[in-house]
């Protein structure tokens, strides 16, 4: 029986160390490797996050951004109601006005059909009986233009001044007041009357209308146009160029 000597005894532990140093190197060397992959892995999952929180932010930004124009929008959108809320009650109320007024004036023509106005006839307020001075000046103005009908009643508009008063003469049919009208320019051949205007008893709005047509007629005549003047179509003031006269 062989014994080991001392020698080969330390020789074969110290190539135990070696291979227990071996194997930890390689050991060490895979750990090493696994701790560098993982470094890498976190390393790319890092990228991800970043990439992650960058597009979480750009798609925050992108919903602060729509919420702001959806509250841009909803403001426009109730000033629009508003305003078209508005525009609904202006219409409403223009409406209602527009009846009212229409009523208004379709009533006050009714109540001036029968009437009829004299200007520039002779106002004798000086001497004692005015209202019958006045009838009698009527009655022979009625007589020339062959107006057998008698006025219900005869009134001078307005206080007494250096110049004749208006006369409203009401009578008893708007029938009477189409007559007299056709056939006042007959006055203009007698020296009397010839000076006297005959006219209906015209609205406010119907005044308005009248002076607005004369306006024109006088910027079209001052303009160099000639033939033209105030004709009454429907009861309405037209400028015409035709060569008939119009009843005022």
């Amino acid at each position: 029986m062989s014994t080991s000597s001392p020698s080969d005894i330390n020789d074969d532990k110290f190539n135990k160390l070696i291979d227990m140093f071996n194997d930890l190197k390689s050991s060490q060397n895979k750990i090493i490797l696994s701790l560098n992959s993982c470094r890498e892995s976190i390393k790319s999952q890092d990228k991800k996050l970043s990439s992650f929180d960058s597009k979480f932010d750009l798609f925050s930004n992108q919903i602060t951004s729509v919420m702001e124009e959806n509250k841009s929008l909803k403001s426009r959108i109730e000033q629009l109601e508003s305003k078209l809320s508005s525009i609904k009650q202006s219409q409403s109320n223009t409406h209602s006005t527009n009846q009212e007024g229409f009523f208004s004036e379709f009533m006050d023509r009714q109540s001036r059909s029968r009437n009829i106005i004299l200007f520039n006839l002779p106002d004798l307020s000086t001497s004692g009986d005015v209202h019958n001075n006045d009838a009698s000046l009527i009655d022979d103005m009625f007589n020339i233009i062959g107006i057998s009908t008698k006025p219900l009643s005869v009134h001078r508009l307005g206080k007494p001044s250096s110049k004749p008063r208006p006369i409203r003469i009401v009578m008893p049919s708007p029938p009477d007041v189409f007559k007299i009208l056709k056939v006042k320019r007959q006055l203009l051949n007698v020296d009397k009357f010839k000076t006297v205007r005959v006219s209906s008893d015209q609205t406010l709005q119907q005044r308005k209308l009248y002076s607005s047509v004369a306006s024109e007629l006088k910027t079209r005549k001052d303009a160099g146009e000639t033939n033209i003047f105030i004709k009454f179509v429907n009861n309405l003031p037209t400028i015409s160029k035709n060569g008939q006269r119009a009843l005022q």
